[in-house]
């Protein structure tokens, strides 16, 4: 089945990513990498270049028996200093998509700051929560599990070259399924130090839609300027400081003379355009290092109209506009052609260091993929044994769409606050009669009803059981608590909370409580927010990155005795109430696992604060309830009464 036409891609999906996967000494910052890999992707998630290196920790490789690296395997190897900044031109201005991005996120963020030098990236999205999203029908969300529900095959787990190869082929086929369903992909901007949240999602949100996708380019870098011969194609270009003309304007001019444009400066770097080389900037500091020629904007345009023609790669014809297009048949599957990088310096084989000769890699044709429409995943638009339904409301239709919401779950019925392909029903108020859902629905097989053609479908109908040889995922109503399993040791937990999007301008804060039989914290340490985004040793850590999808992750085992219960609420930040967020799903599940238990708050009007969950001790054990409590007051006034002074 076909899971969407390229034709009608969404518009805002983003124009390319770096799927990324780094092997390290251990998980925290202080650590180090060992193996760092990258494949780009296209805007249809069409591989377009890959990339990868051992590093040099510079100290005990850490968990040999996981990544298999030895310090023997690792003699000779690169130090990360010698690598960032050919990393950098895979990372900088796409989006980073890995599995626990958060993770992969936090260990490059940290290679960089140690450099002194700016992380080259300011979006993620993390696989594991596009699979949340799509509502996959499996047990778990490890690599592993979505490799054999996609039917990818796994070489070597756990080897950042083979891992990078199997995620964007699961990215790929995910991609499409939110594509076709219209679902929002679940992005977030964190900033690269704590407090950047907000700055980083501002700049996200004002970035220019559609930007063009970085296609790899079709000519040998010639390397360095020379003034005698001019501008040469395959040449790398990096733009720095104020222009004349628009930034944008020069370098799709620079692009369609068959130049390469990169966002940092390195030692491959061929020229440098700036009116002020003497500012002081971190790329004219590098190019001065490396002994890169600079030039002035006003040189710029007068050599870029007569670039000279460059040496084509092999396997690489050029398009119209200097696209590259591979084109030798490599005599492997379908929509695979060969493509030699002459100038890349990477390696397929994490043994080789950064500097191996050209080699020629297997590369899905962009061409072909086109022509195809899309991929066919071999689960696409899967469906569940229990009917799942989303119910669109307008603006003030809160309460009505909170009263059709607790009929669905009254029948049994999964209630869902997004539309995924795995929806099958749509309830539609008289308010979004006009809601751009209801046809995108329509279009993989939804059935869309009136409230009354609901109730009339679902009237004498019992509820569904759940599904055979899976975790129960029932509904925890308002107030419902559950027992988790394990006892003293549940072990790692998360609580995930979403909710509809589609108010930009408003923010949503996800905030934890660490509190003692008193009801009150411990001290600020205790409290967990976007700028204290995780407890000592990070026992309790908070992803507040998304606009619509945040995460809170526990440490059930190890926290202090004297933690009695975590109350984690939500905030809507200025004077702004909950009636412009509409219901918030939660889902309570073992880390990396699938729902354990979903709840959905719904209603909330006048209020600021809203009250999500509690994890508390019992007896020995842990329990989880949902809360749903509302307050009029604000963020600082709910942690006021916990014992915070935020004032």
């Amino acid at each position: 089945m076909t899971v969407t036409s390229l034709a009608t891609w969404p518009v805002d999906y983003p124009s390319d990513y770096a799927v990324v996967d780094v092997e390290t000494t251990g998980l925290r910052s202080s650590d180090r990498i060992v193996s760092v890999a990258v494949e780009v992707l296209d805007r249809h998630g069409t591989v377009t270049d890959r990339w990868s290196t051992l590093v040099d920790p510079g100290r005990d490789p850490g968990p040999v028996h996981i990544h298999g690296l030895t310090a023997e395997r690792l003699a000779g190897a690169p130090t990360f200093d010698r690598v960032a900044e050919d990393l950098a031109e895979y990372l900088a201005g796409r989006v980073l998509v890995a599995h626990n991005a958060p993770f992969d996120w936090q260990m490059l963020a940290s290679e960089y700051r140690r450099l002194g030098t700016a992380w080259p990236m300011e979006r993620r999205l993390c696989t594991m929560a596009l699979a949340r999203h799509l509502e996959l029908p499996v047990g778990d969300y490890r690599l592993a599990t979505l490799a054999e529900y996609y039917r990818v095959r796994q070489l070597r787990a756990h080897d950042a070259v083979d891992d990078v190869r199997v995620l964007s082929e699961i990215f790929r086929y995910g991609l499409h399924e939110a594509a076709g369903a219209g679902l929002p992909l679940p992005l977030t901007a964190p900033g690269d130090e704590p407090g950047q949240r907000r700055a980083a999602v501002a700049r996200a949100r004002s970035a220019e839609r559609g930007a063009p996708a970085k296609a790899p380019c079709p000519w040998v870098n010639p390397g360095r300027l020379d003034l005698g011969v001019g501008l040469v194609q395959g040449m790398r270009v990096v733009f720095t400081g104020e222009t004349d003309r628009p930034r944008e304007a020069l370098e799709l001019r620079a692009t369609e003379a068959g130049l390469y444009v990169t966002g940092s400066v390195s030692g491959k770097t061929s020229v440098l355009v700036t009116n002020d080389p003497r500012s002081g900037s971190g790329k004219n500091r590098r190019a001065a290092q490396a002994g890169t020629p600079v030039i002035d904007e006003a040189t710029f345009v007068e050599l870029v109209g007569r670039v000279r023609p460059g040496t084509a790669r092999v396997g690489v014809v050029p398009g119209p506009r200097g696209e590259g297009a591979p084109a030798v048949d490599a005599g492997g599957p379908a929509g695979v052609v060969v493509q030699a990088r002459a100038d890349t310096g990477a390696a397929l084989d994490p043994a080789r260091a950064v500097g191996a000769p050209a080699e020629v890699v297997a590369v899905p044709d962009p061409a072909q993929a086109a022509s195809a429409g899309t991929p066919d995943s071999p689960r696409a638009g899967a469906r569940t044994a229990v009917r799942q339904v989303l119910v669109l409301q307008g603006r003030d239709e809160h309460l009505d769409g909170g009263r059709v919401r607790q009929l669905v779950l009254e029948s049994g019925a999964r209630l869902r606050i997004n539309l995924t392909s795995t929806v099958d029903t749509v309830v539609v108020l008289p308010g979004a009669a006009a809601d751009p859902r209801i046809a995108r629905a329509e279009a993989f097989g939804a059935v869309c009803l009136t409230e009354a053609e609901w109730s009339a479908s679902v009237s004498g109908t019992p509820a569904a059981p759940a599904t055979p040889g899976r975790p129960d995922t029932g509904h925890l109503p308002r107030g419902g608590t559950v027992e988790l399993p394990g006892g003293a040791n549940p072990g790692r937990w998360t609580l995930n909370a979403s909710w509809a999007w589609d108010r930009p301008d408003e923010e949503i804060d996800i905030v934890a409580f660490l509190l003692d039989e008193h009801e009150r914290v411990r001290g600020d340490a205790d409290f967990v927010f976007w700028n204290q985004p995780a407890a000592p040793l990070d026992l309790v850590v908070l992803d507040a990155s998304g606009p619509a999808e945040q995460t809170v992750t526990l440490e059930l085992d190890v926290l202090p005795r004297d933690v009695r219960r975590v109350v984690i609420a939500a905030a809507v930040d200025g004077t702004s109430t909950f009636d412009a967020v509409g219901p918030i799903e939660l889902d309570v599940a073992p880390f990396q696992g699938t729902a354990f238990r979903r709840s959905v708050l719904d209603a909330a009007t006048v209020e600021r604060v809203l009250l999500l969950g509690t994890f508390y001790r019992l007896g020995t054990g842990w329990k989880f309830r949902t809360e749903g409590q509302g307050y009029e007051f604000d963020l600082a006034g709910l942690a006021a009464s916990f014992g915070v002074d935020i004032a």
